[in-house]
């Protein structure tokens, strides 16, 4: 029975995305899978343990998720797992492992809730005798020191570093640096994982949700995916070539502006976000009917909004099926699958 562990460096780094990815792929070459959060920061609310038990490993025959204890807020804390923790984890893990073949061990990341290093992930790898992967996020200026002193604690309990988030034109510099130095150092590195917009999409219902705003007809298309906000005004191109670079937008834009509407109806918009509180003309309400693209009305200006929505695409969520598939996806084509797959069937 395989018990892997994935920790990750600090919160956001696709950690969550990761254990849904292998968990599903894995079932789906018929291995018998469970998973386990040892620590959560809210025990009995987790949106992690909710989605991968409500989505994930839903079916009747998948074993339940254990429940998981209250994380420590400070790594000051000796030692970090109290015996009695120690006990109740083990006996949690023993209590999947009859009904699994493999255990996915979702683990806190190396930095604690106040951003100092601790070493409860791989004191947790110790713990339960398990191998550990290592997520690292991708940022300007990665340098392989610092991912081999957060790789440290692991000692040979480390079985290998996944560096996520990549920006496309970054992908041969991190590939001939970071992943070649850390490989020199006698590292494991499974790979890159490109930057993807998917995953960094949210859903019309949350633009809305975030907005608390009113719906101007019937909602449609709610869960399509928006991985780009264009601020709707004059412009000095045409509205073909402004609204017509992206795929998955959203357009803020004052609800008096119907010319502004229409010009990017007219291209791949999936939301319109109509600020100012009034109601759109007739025809803009036909047209987004049509091509069922969904109206949010706001009260709020238009610049308040923008300052609404400023960094919720930092903060998208991996809780879907189609992103679990798309980081499945990306794993595949840019992760070093062979060896991990192998690794996943034999680890201890």
């Amino acid at each position: 029975m395989g018990v892997l562990l994935v920790s990750a460096h600090r919160s956001g780094t696709g950690k969550t995305s990761l254990v849904a990815a292998l968990l599903t792929q894995m079932a789906a070459n018929g291995q018998r899978v469970a998973y386990y959060k040892p620590f959560s920061a809210s025990p009995g609310n987790d949106a992690d343990v909710a989605f991968i038990s409500g989505t994930i490993l839903a079916g009747p025959d998948c074993p339940p998720v254990p429940d998981s204890l209250l994380l420590p807020q400070s790594g000051s804390i000796d030692p970090l797992i109290t015996e009695s923790q120690a006990q109740t984890i083990r006996q949690s893990l023993s209590g999947i492992q009859s009904a699994a073949n493999i255990v996915l061990i979702e683990a806190p990341d190396s930095l604690s809730p106040t951003g100092d290093d601790w070493s409860l992930a791989s004191d947790l790898a110790d713990l339960l005798e398990a191998q550990a992967v290592l997520m690292f996020p991708y940022s300007n200026g990665l340098d392989s020191q610092t991912v081999l002193n957060a790789a440290e604690p692991y000692s040979n309990r480390l079985a290998g570093i996944v560096i996520n988030g990549v920006t496309s034109y970054r992908q041969r510099d991190v590939e001939n640096g970071v992943i070649a130095q850390l490989r020199s150092a006698g590292k494991t590195v499974f790979g890159a994982v490109p930057e993807d917009r998917i995953m960094i999409s949210v859903t019309v219902q949350q633009i809305a949700d975030q907005l608390g705003g009113r719906w101007v007809q019937d909602p449609v298309n709610t869960e399509t995916y928006i991985d780009r906000l264009l601020l709707g005004g004059n412009i000095m191109d045409s509205g073909e070539t402004y609204y017509g670079r992206y795929a998955n937008q959203a357009v803020i834009v004052r609800a008096e502006r119907p010319d502004i509407q229409m010009a990017s109806l007219m291209e791949d918009t999936k939301c319109l976000v109509l600020t100012g509180g009034s109601d759109p003309t007739e025809y803009v309400k036909a047209e987004a009917m049509e091509r069922d693209v969904p109206l949010i009305s706001v009260t709020e200006g238009t610049m308040s909004i923008v300052e609404s929505l400023s960094g919720l695409l930092d903060r998208a969520t991996p809780y879907s099926q189609n992103k679990v598939d798309r980081f499945g996806e990306l794993i595949n084509q840019n992760l070093d699958m062979a060896t991990l797959s192998a690794f996943l069937t034999t680890a201890h």
